[in-house]
């Protein structure tokens, strides 16, 4: 881990920020948890086997997600149209948003700092953001192919509410 950014932990505040996704000219955080908790998704990148795979996960549990009142949002560096297409392709119900430049993912610290081949890479991470701002959960993968259980995520994302 560089000096660059402190790693963010349950009861931190999360760090607001404003990008554009692929429903909105502008995702604003701050603004979307006035409306419920939300769980962001840091991932390495659209179309990948091991993102499309957890990501249909996602996508199968998205009712209960949504029976708990807790809004998932997707976010990498790929750029508005390559979500657009992934998000089509899969029938996601999800707006990603566009960290394009990795902004979000340093200010979070879901960057790939240990690893020659793949450093500088948007990690595998979660974080569970309740409408106090405060992060109330996070899974971070070691490393990028490593996968959570998404029934598990859920579980102790429940246990938070």
């Amino acid at each position: 881990m560089t000096d660059e950014f402190k790693e963010l932990e349950i009861g931190d505040v999360a760090p607001d920020f404003k990008m554009p996704s692929v429903d909105r000219d502008e995702f604003h955080l701050y603004d979307e948890l006035k409306k419920g908790p939300i769980l962001l998704n840091f991932y390495v990148g659209d179309f990948g086997i091991n993102c499309t795979n957890y990501m249909m996960k996602m996508i199968e549990l998205a009712p209960e997600f949504e029976n708990i009142g807790v809004r998932i949002f997707p976010i990498n560096p790929d750029g508005l149209e390559n979500h657009r297409i992934f998000r089509e392709r899969l029938s996601s119900p999800y707006d990603h948003i566009n960290d394009v430049k990795q902004e979000v993912s340093r200010t979070y610290g879901a960057i790939v700092e240990e690893s020659p081949i793949i450093k500088g890479f948007t990690n595998r991470e979660f974080f569970f953001i309740g409408t106090d701002k405060k992060i109330r959960f996070v899974w971070r993968a070691p490393v990028p192919k490593v996968l959570p259980d998404m029934d598990e995520l859920l579980a102790e994302i429940k246990r938070t509410l």
